[in-house]
């Protein structure tokens, strides 16, 4: 267990009724290599509109180190996901709905989350950037997380040890920032998982369907 989730009122028991049932979508796709590259590329397209939120969430302001150090990771991290689906499809992927498990419903799940924390905290773009960083790295965590614990008993040789790694680091980094420039940082984690959480369930049961 990471030192973050500890700590973070993110974590709630909403995600845990959603537990078993991720893992036994994720121990059944590594049984189907056509479907688990599908899904390793979903992953390599989220990552990749993760990278791309950043650098528009920054248009017009300078981009800071730690932003384009993120950017950095995230684009690190849609290349190894990209190359781990290719590997396991034998051939060139991209990004449509052949290629990726329900990439329409990723791409609005992240459109939705970004524009209903952009709404809810007005002007500040700094702040909406961490608080939907934060977001999608909690997330991220989470399945991350399962997925490796599915890899490891499924006895995959695919291993996401450095990708946590990172997500960690800049998760700790946005949870540090966000205690120190918001006093509601609490009760606002608490609204936003919420939200989170509806949106990412919509996302995982289309991903269900395609696959």
């Amino acid at each position: 267990m990471l030192t973050t989730r500890s700590k973070n009122p993110w974590y709630s028991s909403e995600t845990e009724p959603l537990r078993e049932e991720a893992r036994a979508f994720l121990a059944a796709l590594c049984r189907r290599p056509a479907d688990h590259a599908r899904f390793l590329n979903t992953l390599s397209l989220m990552e990749h509109v993760g990278s791309r939120k950043i650098m528009l969430s920054h248009e017009g302001r300078p981009l800071a180190e730690d932003a384009l150090k993120h950017l950095s990771e995230e684009a690190r991290h849609a290349h190894f996901f990209r190359r781990a689906a290719e590997k396991v499809a034998g051939r060139s992927l991209g990004y449509g709905a052949g290629d990726a498990l329900a990439p329409w419903s990723g791409r609005m799940y992240m459109e939705r989350l970004d524009a209903a924390l952009t709404k809810r905290l007005g002007d500040d773009r700094a702040l909406a950037y961490r608080y939907v960083t934060l977001a999608v790295e909690l997330r991220a965590q989470w399945f991350y997380e399962l997925y490796q614990e599915v890899l490891s008993a499924e006895e995959m040789s695919l291993s996401l040890k450095s990708v946590l790694a990172e997500e960690d680091a800049h998760l700790k980094e946005m949870q540090e920032a966000l205690e120190k420039a918001d006093p509601l940082y609490e009760p606002r984690c608490a609204e936003f998982s919420t939200l989170e959480s509806g949106l990412f369930e919509k996302w995982f049961a289309a991903m269900g369907l395609a696959g």
